[in-house]
This record gives structure tokens, sequence and C-alpha cells, in this order.
């Protein structure tokens, strides 16, 4: 199994993350012996993952950028190559603090609070000055004036910037169910809209 590094600053969102991990698995916390992870906490870490077990075991360490180097280089061949059945969950809040070499081998999941619809416009009309706010979405018209519009200006920086043909061909294919199909016209727009958030949310 992919080792999991979850990266936030909000306990609660790492908390109900792995309260799902843990419906059905075997969960086990490991703590540091001291103030940080050293190495001889992931030596028995080490020869408590390998005893083998038919059930998926977890084990949670929580905050690993509280970890000596030493530790971190000694728990590289464990996350490349982890025992059957066993899925190591690291967190951290800023993954900056560990080593690259740790960075390669596991798969991170940035866990953040849910932006509100109004947060997403603010951010669009912010990150392309286009002045989306004015348009009031009651029909498929002023929807399309809309798409249009996040059109015209993504085909103008297709040379730019390289988040633009990807962005264009999504409002594109939005314009077109639009044209094609009884949607929402509303509901098309904030999809359009949430997929440029999320494309210029991940720097």
């Amino acid at each position: 199994m992919i080792p999991i590094l979850l990266v936030s600053k909000d306990s609660k969102l790492i908390k109900n993350y792995v309260d799902k991990l843990k419906v059905g698995n075997l969960f086990f916390e490991i703590f540091p012996s001291t103030k940080e992870y050293s190495i001889e906490d992931i030596k028995n870490l080490k020869k408590d993952a390998k005893i083998f077990n038919p059930k998926t075991r977890i084990y949670f360490l929580e905050n690993f950028h509280d970890s000596s180097i030493p530790a971190q280089n000694s728990f590289l061949k464990l996350l490349e190559e982890p025992p059957s059945n066993v899925q190591f969950v690291l967190t951290t809040d800023n993954k900056n603090s560990l080593l690259p070499t740790i960075i390669s081998r596991v798969k991170i999941v940035k866990l953040q609070e849910n932006e509100k619809p109004g947060n997403i416009n603010k951010f669009v009309f912010d990150e392309t000055k286009i002045p989306l706010s004015q348009f009031k979405i009651t029909d498929k018209e002023s929807a399309k004036n809309i798409l249009l519009q996040l059109i015209n200006f993504f085909r103008d920086k297709l040379d730019s910037d390289k988040k633009s043909p990807i962005i264009l061909k999504e409002i594109l294919r939005l314009n077109s169910l639009l044209d094609n199909n009884n949607l929402n016209p509303q509901l098309t727009v904030d999809q359009g809209l949430i997929f440029i958030y999320k494309l210029y949310k991940i720097k």
C-alpha cells in the first residue's frame, strides 16, 4: 500500500480522514519516545510492521516533521517497500519540513476546508480580472455570456499560461453541454469556476 502524507494545520480535518481509515482495519498510533521520532522508534516500528497479519494494519505517525534526520532516513526503505497489508499514514503541517526522499515515497493528501462558492467567485476574479460578479445568471443566455468571456480570456492566454489549455478545454466542453442538454445554467457556470479555482489554487 502506498504510504500517505496528510498535510494540514487543522487537527479536526486530520481526525475525520483518519477515522474513515480506521473502519474495518487494525489501527496503531505511533508516538515518539522523546520530543521527536528517533531512529530507535523507526527500528521498533519496522519490527512490528514486519510481523505478518492477514488484516490491513494502519500505522499512524502524527506530526512526522517532529523527527530526526536519521529517523527519516531510516524510514525510507520501509516506505518504499511496505510489508503486505500495511498502510503508513504520516501527518505534517508543512511538507517542506520533511526530506525530499520522504516526500517522493508518499502520496500527498492536502486537507482543506471546503470553500464557500462566494470565495470561489472572488478567487477567480482575482486571478483573471474578469468582472464575473456583474452578471446574474437567470437563464441559459446569461450563463453562456460568462462562459464566452472565460473562453475568450483563456484563449488569449494560451501562449503565456500553461493552465489555459486545460481550462479552455473544460469551459468549451461545458459550453457545448449547455447548448445541447437541459442543464442548470447556474450549476454549469459554477462547475467551470470551481474547475478554474482548483487549478489556480494548486501552486
